[in-house]
């Protein structure tokens, strides 16, 4: 019982770092034009197929990001993936979003995604050797510009099991 609530204690603390981390432009200050608007950044309506080009533009701009620069001051290592994260926005803040694979067609969770989404690529760092550290960025590939910035401890296992109260 006491094993189940520490697990409770540290995924809360986890969440509200997560939550606390999370930003829409991935950096620190929004300029004149991004205060004025009042929509949040455009996405894709779906996923694609991005040119090697486009790869680089997505994998650079995730890796100048604050988050990223900070990491990669502590680190000697990091490796990169590419993925895809439909994000659903309400009032012109993040509401909720999901993961899926580069290979969207073949992800079983995408045909689960429904609603009034915007795709993103997504690119997932992840830091030292063995891995420590993450740091998730969505930028559209069409604009250039990172629009969600997450980071928190490299995971690994299960999720641990919701207890009851």
């Amino acid at each position: 019982m006491k094993k189940a609530f520490w697990l409770l204690v540290i995924l809360m603390a986890l969440v509200s770092l997560v939550v606390s981390g999370c930003r829409q432009d991935g950096s620190n200050s929004k300029t004149d034009s991004e205060t004025a608007s009042t929509e949040h950044p455009k996405g894709m309506e779906s996923p694609r197929l991005l040119t090697e080009e486009e790869k680089e533009k997505v994998i650079e701009i995730a890796l100048k990001t604050p988050e990223a620069l900070k990491q990669m001051e502590k680190f000697d290592s990091y490796d990169v993936t590419l993925k895809w994260i439909a994000i659903v926005w309400e009032n012109s803040e993040l509401s909720e979003w999901s993961a899926i694979n580069y290979d969207w067609k073949n992800d079983p969770n995408f045909g689960r995604i429904s609603g009034a989404v915007e795709f993103y690529s997504e690119v997932v760092i992840n830091f030292g050797e063995p891995h420590a550290w993450q740091v998730y960025v969505a930028v559209n590939p069409d604009t250039g510009k990172a629009v969600f910035v997450q980071e928190n401890p490299f995971r690994t296992g299960p999720t641990p099991p919701k207890t009851k109260e």
